[in-house]
């Protein structure tokens, strides 16, 4: 992989470039950045021909992207879609605490603190949201809910284990897209597949599913 730049309307883009065994240039903005897989022995000019090409999609694209936390002193990070400035206040205590919009962290590692609560608060919400789903919508015993970091999903569902996972980065989203994700991982308790029996289980809970599945798609883990 390189990095590369291209200036498109009087705008430097870096972008990453990656050549591979296959058929067709494949270009996609992912956490603000633009990616490139090319087949080997494609020129950079026809590249930078493509991005041109697309390059109203591509700076939407980036334009778009918006990080879900800064951790610094005075930085920010989004739970439930919700913008909390940090304020730090090192006591050596391992711990935060919400005051109006307001998050203060009482240690030097604010990342540790911050990703701790944020632990916290997305385990209790799913946790609820899943106690609740279970006594109306699914008949179904409460599976182990484990909360990791995933680069590319937002959920798993380990149904031979009695146990559903899912990213920490949910945090960061509104809640009715946590709720898609929640029941999406429970209908694989039903289906173990995204066949169109397992969708229909979504939509009877869901009816708006396509909505969420959509807007999730457009969200970075």
């Amino acid at each position: 992989m390189k990095e590369y730049q291209i200036q498109i309307n009087d705008e430097t883009i870096v972008y990453q470039l990656t050549y591979k065994h296959m058929q067709n240039i494949r270009m996609r903005v992912r956490d603000g950045q633009l990616l490139i897989s090319a087949p080997y022995g494609t020129s950079l000019t026809y590249i930078e021909q493509m991005i041109h090409t697309y390059q109203k999609r591509i700076l939407t694209q980036i334009h778009a992207f918006q990080p879900y936390y800064q951790y610094n002193d005075g930085g920010y990070v989004l739970i439930f879609n919700q913008r909390y400035r940090l304020v730090v206040r090192d006591i050596g205590v391992k711990r935060c605490q919400c005051h109006g919009h307001d998050l203060y962290v009482y240690h030097y590692d604010i990342q540790g603190c911050v990703e701790k609560e944020c632990y916290r608060i997305l385990y209790d919400y799913i946790e609820e949201r899943m106690i609740d789903y279970l006594a109306h919508d699914f008949d179904l015993d409460m599976p182990r809910i484990e909360i990791k970091k995933y680069k590319s999903r937002w959920g798993s569902c380990y149904y031979k284990e009695q146990r559903v996972s899912f990213h920490l980065g949910l945090v960061h989203l509104e809640k009715e897209l946590i709720d898609y994700v929640i029941v999406h991982e429970l209908c694989h308790f039903l289906y173990h597949d995204h066949s169109a029996s397992f969708y229909h289980e979504i939509a009877k809970r869901l009816p708006h599913y396509q909505i969420l599945q959509k807007r999730l798609k457009e969200k970075h883990t």
